[in-house]
């Protein structure tokens, strides 16, 4: 600890006013209009003391002006320092309210991990309240160093790691913390920055020049490919920090309305702007250095994901718009017919009474217990879909009755901001409405009775349908016509809908961009949501929906993922959820919300599980032919290749367009029937990377960059993608292409299919893609489990396994085996849970069983598939006894050795291969 304080004050030491020059070059840090940059004139910069005109832009002032000052010596806290700060001139102001005195801390976590917090040490400010998973003490040796400024000096601070001396973090240009507008810039140590979410990125890698803003907010707001916030609220970023891969991520914990740009200061330093409008400056800082490491360190925080179910692998089918339970039959038929794999059927809710949660039409969808029935008779689960909103039909709808008896629903402020026309019955709710025909209120999920009350429902609905598994949509939460004259969807003769009163909360001074884009009618931050000026309480304390809005969509999924523990004892709850925070991923699948049938937006799902991958949530996937829309055959072909590739693989369209099941075309239903029969195939090394990200060890879905950090053309392939670290994927996603430019990493690839050694990188080829075909890829020294496919996954674990070994140049692979029953909860123990490592070096292949033995009874290793193996065998032996020459087959073209073998997995293994090497 000491020597951290001793390495500050040296900094402090070392710290000076800037120069002139690099004054100039902050020029570029520009002032934020909350109308946007479009009104920048000289005249407007004026109207803000901390802003100046100069050359035609309007930008801080400088850090000795407008920022603070190190007020006093730093402070040994027993785990790092604190500095206090102070206002540097209380006149320079963007909307005023600013925090005159300011605290800087430094908090020592795991060697890799340090925390800064900026707050006010005299006035408590929100901060969020879901707990983090941190050390009770701070390790020893830690890989980073942070300086800050000396005493009566303008503050600004830096992170270095201690290795190579990069600067992870240098604060740039002013400090500003007021009320409702905090903002800080740091310059980075390169352009290749990753990550921030939810929004629509159109590349992986963050755009420098032109000038990028991006807001983050969760939002009813259906995908577009201009910048805006979407459905989730995840403000972590990594970069790489240069040639040799060193990298770190930054985490900013904080759940209010925010916004970041990135640009290039004047001498071209790639400079990120960080700005929030509530809460305070919590970051943490991750030093990897490998993008791995990066992701074992931020999930040991943010919390590990969820182990999935092995059925909820499997395909998805789904649509908004099957209209009665013939519809759902319909579309099963066809599957069937076409011999398409199939696990899940989803029904939206267009299967409700009226689109009230926990009920069905007793109409269209009246025998929904027997279509229940049927489809698990076919081995096919069911996932319904629920939204939180409740109707206020309190005398015929009981669980809203029952809600309010709990009294679980979100209220207003202060009773002044009670509609003078409110509902009868609605007492100081807040009152909205969504699809309902009546309307609606919203369950405050934060606090525990709401918790209580909804497993309840979930309990007696669960009575009702024999569903497997609960999605939750509309979680932002989402809410119609906020501040119109009348929702959209509204009858004409009903009064109009929720409008927020005049307040700081629901207009604050600086609303971020998300009123100026995607469908923001009211040019409001609570379009299309509830106002930000109702309360939430966790029982402990209140907060103000304008602090825990970007929580909701967690709450609620943590509140029913609990619930469904109780409906299903014993079993791993499957909680499919469109609105995440940084932690969701131990409770959640999540979709990438309402997509349109689109090329583009077919490449952006593949940079979006890239980035949810890195956000803890690897269960992630796009809508399979886009919701909106309807895609063509070549199209829909396209994506469901695409989509067999997702961990979470889902077909499904909205209403008032045409079915796109696979089923609809013969030539998609083939193709995607192979397609999916090659996913289940290799749905054990699905599994077993699963559990690896389940304990923190790896990404599911992985960019190029993270196999291969130190290779510069790999940071920028974003149309490519790897399953682990040994399966690439390079789909074709350009209408009428019939072929693609793949770029192959250091190593040997193999053709999965085919079996073939394709390329030896680094290396661009162009492979042929009919449509039929999706470019798949082995990288060698890799083994990949398999099993013998079936049509769900309750039929393939009854079937002979595999594994594809795929030799790297050294004539070595190494790979695992991960089983268990599938979807028992906590069986990833290893009393309850198989786990094997597999290896091959020179001919020679071992398994090693290293626990799980009962587990593994019953399931047989029958076939060893070796890729780019030089020449036929001349025998073989299996524990030490030689096999009949039947027992193995040799394609000389493809050089592809399969042997045939009946092992237990419960077993060890030693294969050894004898042949002739004269002439290799």
């Amino acid at each position: 600890m000491v020597r951290v304080v001793a390495q500050v004050i040296l900094a402090v030491a070392l710290t000076g006013s800037l120069s002139l020059g690099q004054q100039t070059k902050l020029q570029a840090i520009e002032c934020p209009f909350p109308e946007g940059q479009d009104v920048a004139s000289e005249a407007k910069c004026a109207e803000y003391t901390a802003c100046e005109w100069t050359d035609g832009r309007c930008h801080m002032v400088s850090n000795d002006v407008g920022g603070y000052v190190v007020d006093g010596e730093a402070q040994d806290t027993g785990r790092g320092f604190k500095v206090n700060l102070k206002k540097a001139d209380a006149s320079k102001t963007m909307f005023g309210a600013d925090v005159a005195d300011l605290v800087f801390e430094v908090i020592q976590h795991e060697n890799y991990h340090v925390q800064i917090k900026i707050y006010d040490p005299v006035n408590a400010r929100y901060e969020v309240p879901l707990p983090l998973n941190l050390p009770a003490e701070a390790e020893a040796d830690p890989l980073y160093s942070v300086s800050v400024s000396g005493n009566g000096e303008p503050f600004h601070f830096s992170v270095n790691r201690n290795t190579n001396g990069n600067t992870l973090f240098r604060s740039e240009g002013p400090l500003t913390f007021e009320d409702q507008f905090i903002q800080l810039h740091t310059g980075l140590m390169s352009s290749y920055l990753y990550g921030f979410g939810e929004n629509t990125h159109t590349s992986f890698r963050q755009v420098f020049e032109p000038r990028t803003t991006f807001p983050i907010f969760a939002r009813d707001q259906p995908v577009g490919t201009e910048p805006m916030n979407e459905y989730g609220h995840h403000p972590y970023y990594m970069v790489m920090e240069d040639d040799f891969g060193n990298s770190h991520s930054v985490l900013l914990h904080n759940s209010n309305a925010m916004e970041y740009s990135t640009f290039l200061l004047d001498d071209g330093t790639p400079t990120l702007t960080l700005r929030t409008i509530g809460g305070i400056i919590d970051l943490h800082f991750f030093l990897g250095p490998d993008p791995e490491d990066l992701n074992l360190q931020y999930t040991n925080m943010a919390g590990t994901p969820a182990m999935p179910t092995y059925w909820s692998l499997g395909f998805h089918l789904s649509r908004w718009g099957y209209n009665s339970t013939d519809g759902v039959r319909a579309a099963r038929e066809r599957m069937k017919v076409m011999g398409i794999p199939q696990d899940v059927q989803t029904c939206d809710i267009d299967y409700m009474d009226r689109q009230r949660d926990f009920t069905y039409d007793p109409v269209s969808w009246g025998d929904m217990p027997d279509l229940i029935n049927e489809l698990h008779n076919d081995n096919i689960k069911v996932t319904l879909i629920l939204d939180p909103a409740l109707v206020i039909d309190f005398d015929n709808y009981a669980p809203a009755a029952r809600g309010k008896d709990s009294d679980v629903f979100i209220k207003w402020s202060d009773p002044s901001f009670v509609p003078s026309d409110q509902e009868a019955g609605t007492d100081d709710y807040m009152v909205g409405y969504v699809w309902p025909d009546t309307k609606t209120i919203f369950p405050d999920f934060l606090k525990p009775e709401t918790a209580t009350w909804w497993t309840n429902e979930l309990k007696l609905f669960h009575d009702a349908l024999q569903y497997d598994a609960i999605w939750i949509d509309m979680n932002e939460p989402a809410n119609f016509g906020t501040n119109l004259d009348k929702p959209w969807n509204w009858p004409e003769e009903r009064t109009p809908g929720v409008k927020c009163p005049e307040n700081k909360w629901d207009s604050p001074p600086y609303p971020t961009m998300m009123i100026r884009v995607g469908d923001n009618q009211s040019k409001k931050i609570s379009d299309h949501t509830i106002c930000m000026s109702g309360n939430q309480t966790d029982g402990t304390k209140t907060y103000l929906h304008y602090d825990v809005h970007s929580l909701y969509g967690l709450t609620e999924t943590i509140a029913t993922f609990n619930g469904l523990t109780e409906v299903f004892p014993k079993k791993r709850p499957v909680v499919l959820s469109r609105s995440t925070f940084p932690g969701s991923g131990k409770y959640a699948v999540h979709w990438l919300g309402d997509n349109a049938a689109d090329w583009t937006q077919m490449h952006m799902s593949i940079i979006g599980m890239f980035d949810f991958n890195m956000f803890g949530l690897p269960m992630v996937g796009a809508d399979v032919c886009g919701f909106f829309n309807e895609p063509d055959l070549e199209m829909c072909a396209r994506w469901m290749q695409l989509g067999a590739f997702y961990p979470f693989s889902r077909n499904y369209n909205t209403m008032g367009t045409a079915d796109q099941d696979p089923g609809v075309w013969p030539e998609v239903g083939e193709i995607s029937r192979e397609v999916l029969t090659l996913r289940y195939k290799y749905l054990p090394f699905l599994y077993t990377s699963s559990h690896h990200a389940h304990n923190a060890r790896e990404l599911v879905i992985r960019p190029l960059l993270n196999e291969f950090p130190a290779d510069l053309l790999a940071r920028d392939v974003d149309d490519q993608f790897l399953w682990g670290s040994g399966l690439m994927v390079a789909p074709v996603i350009t209408q009428g292409a019939t072929s693609r430019d793949v770029y192959f990493p250091q190593g040997l690839w193999y053709d999965l299919v085919y079996a073939k050694l394709v390329a030896t990188g680094p290396t661009t080829q162009t492979v042929s893609a009919p449509l039929e075909i999706i470019p798949v890829f082995v990288r060698g020294g890799s083994i990949l489990p398999y099993q013998v496919p079936a049509l769900n996954t309750v039929e393939s674990p009854q079937e002979s396994s595999g594994c594809t070994v795929a030799p790297d140049e050294l004539m070595i692979a190494q790979g695992q085996i991960f089983w268990d029953d599938g979807e028992r909860c906590c069986s990833t123990a290893m009393s309850q849970s198989y786990m094997s490592r597999l290896a091959y070096y020179q001919d020679e292949l071992t398994m090693s069983v290293k626990h799980g033995q009962d587990v593994g009874i019953g399931i047989n290793l029958e076939t060893i598939d070796i890729l780019g193996f030089p020449k036929d065998a001349q025998s073989i032996s299996v524990n030490g006894a030689e096999i009949p020459s039947s027992g193995w087959r040799y394609d000389r073209d493809a050089r592809l050795l399969s042997i045939y073998i009946s092992v237990p997995l419960a077993d060890d293994l030693n294969v050894k291969i004898y042949y002739d090497n004269d002439g290799l």
